[in-house]
């Protein structure tokens, strides 16, 4: 009997031990790049309240989300117990990858070999798990050798044959001392035919200027997305419906979907920039495909008079480089003419792939002399990207004739008529007899008449201050109004006469020069939105309600400001 009992307690061991199994398995060995697949771990014969240790997973794999589930099974009257944790991975790299042994109190799991990538059927021994890439993500560049600067065309194609969706792709910790990084305009989508089966191509254009010579990299650009996949257990309409227009068009395919995640991430693009040549010698460095200068008066024919203004618009316009790059345009001093330039105002386009920048600068003549004037000579040097050759930009000078203004010689006359007039009044009062003495009963009179007179110059003088600064503070009224209109060009312009007016011994004329001054991130991050709506033209990236939030902290910040800042120079000074 008791070796009955023994081999009974024997047997009872020895089925626990076999029972108690911790295993893990993929629901896929072969998994393309950019695609997740699922791990389960399975926990059979055995109960705990620990957590499998998932950071080995961490080094080659990204955890998308982890779940949990318990289970009791009774077959013939035997029970036993399971728990299950189903992870959703994506893994970091392609080639063949080790998912690592997981450890669970004293259980460890069996490591598993899967491959990640294109696959080829000499690197897969299951050839049933071979599948046809559905996603894939691929970046180029036109010019591998630009001079610092210049402006090269970044491509970014994806490749779609499985319904990805997901938000625009972005490049991965660009470095602004290194790019600039400009969007050219809404992707392009084509539907192409391969080996039979149709597949979407959509197309990202850049354009990138390089800010420092050397070996630079443009960074990787990373796509986060997703595609559905129904769940036939849990769509009660997955028969009832099947692929029926009916369902489609009213989206019961996608209540019951699942959403798997999707990342691509292109790889890094090593660029060797070039310097500035020596022979540049200019303060300025302007690597374009094209440098124009042109001139337009204001009105026409011009009539050149003395004392008169006259408004002539002045433009420099580039190929292949953006504003903050233009350089001042300088106006040479001439005699007998005088000259205010205005604050230049910029424009930038697109045009077959390139970035075209122009500034505009009307510059206000005053001559000063009747007879022949020459309206000087404007030049900007500039460096051809296609000839590889420094180059000069011309304006050639202009010989006006100013005639007389008859209104100027009748004021030139004036001041001696003036002069005689106060000769005559001066004599007429020697030869006048003393003035009589005032009474004294009159003085009272008189000082309360000059007390009221005070009290009125005080409240015209409140006032004064008063409308002062309703015209200080209409600048930030006007770039607030810009902001909620969403007119992004006037925004632009309002900004910089906000900024003038709160620096005027400041020299601001574009958006990098209010941020250099302003200091502070949120706001530096707003202004490279509004830049970057700019030229993408994509508002749906701009949002004017935290740009007018960061405005506001930041205009409250510098409430103190200086001598209120006239638009323009007093012409007749």
């Amino acid at each position: 009997m008791r070796k009955i009992f023994f081999v009974f307690v024997f047997f009872v061991f020895a089925y626990s031990a076999t029972a108690q199994t911790f295993e893990a398995r993929v629901n896929r060995s072969s998994v393309p790049e950019g695609e997740t697949f699922l791990l389960t771990l399975e926990l059979n014969g055995a109960k705990t309240n620990q957590t499998p240790n998932f950071s080995p997973l961490d080094i080659d794999f990204t955890t998308y989300s982890i779940a949990q589930s318990h289970r009791t099974n009774i077959v013939n009257g035997n029970v036993s117990q399971s728990q299950q944790w189903n992870l959703v991975l994506m893994p970091n790299k392609i080639g063949k990858i080790v998912i690592p042994a997981i450890e669970l109190d004293k259980y460890k799991t069996t490591p598993i070999e899967i491959y990640v990538g294109e696959q080829n059927a000499k690197d897969i021994s299951d050839q049933s798990q071979i599948k046809p890439v559905r996603f894939k993500i691929n970046g180029s560049i036109d010019n591998t050798k630009p001079y610092v600067q210049q402006q090269i065309n970044y491509t970014l194609t994806l490749y779609d044959a499985g319904g990805l969706q997901g938000d625009a792709p972005f490049f991965v910790n660009n470095d602004e001392n290194n790019w600039i990084i400009k969007s050219l305009g809404e992707p392009q989508i084509q539907t192409k035919l391969d080996n039979g089966k149709t597949y979407r191509e959509i197309t990202f254009k850049y354009a990138l200027f390089a800010q420092k010579s050397g070996e630079i990299e443009i960074p990787p650009v990373r796509f986060n997305g997703f595609y559905l996949t129904k769940d036939q257990r849990t769509d009660p309409f997955a028969n009832l419906f099947a692929d029926s227009a009916f369902s489609g068009g009213f989206g019961f395919s996608d209540v019951f979907a699942t959403r798997n995640p999707v990342i691509l991430n292109t790889k890094p693009i090593k660029v060797n920039v070039q310097p500035a040549p020596a022979e540049n010698g200019r303060d300025w460095w302007l690597p374009a495909e094209n440098v124009k200068l042109y001139a337009e008066f204001v009105s026409q024919p011009p009539r050149f008079k003395v004392g008169d203004a006259v408004s002539r618009n002045i433009y420099l316009q580039a190929t292949g480089v953006i504003d903050s790059q233009l350089p001042d345009i300088t106006f040479s001093a001439t005699p007998n003419l005088k000259q205010y330039p205005e604050k230049p105002q910029f424009e930038a386009k697109l045009q077959n792939g390139k970035i075209i920048a122009t500034k505009k600068i009307t510059n206000v003549y005053i001559p000063t002399k009747a007879g022949e004037l020459i309206l000087p000579e404007i030049s900007v040097d500039w460096f051809n990207t296609k000839t590889k050759t420094m180059e000069t930009a011309t304006l050639p000078e202009m010989k006006v004739l100013v005639a007389e203004n008859p209104n100027m010689q009748k004021n030139n006359n004036q001041p001696s008529a003036i002069a005689k007039q106060e000769n005559n009044f001066i004599e007429s009062q020697n030869n006048q007899p003393p003035k009589p003495v005032i009474p004294e009963t009159s003085v009272w009179k008189m000082n309360i008449l000059a007390f009221g007179l005070g009290i009125i110059i005080c409240l015209i003088i409140i006032k004064l201050v008063s409308l002062a600064r309703s015209i200080k503070s209409g600048y930030s009224k006007q770039v607030i109004s810009a902001a909620k209109n969403r007119d992004f060009r006037t925004l632009r312009d309002a900004i910089l006469a906000w900024a003038q007016n709160k620096w005027p011994d400041k020299k601001i004329i574009s958006l990098q020069d209010v941020d250099e001054i302003v200091e502070n991130k949120e706001f530096r991050c707003e202004l490279d939105k509004l830049s970057e709506v700019l030229y993408s033209q994509n508002e749906k990236e701009w949002n004017e309600f935290l740009f007018i939030k960061t405005f506001k902290k930041i205009n409250k910040k510098h409430r103190k400001i200086g001598k209120y800042n006239e638009p323009l120079p007093k012409l007749y000074k």
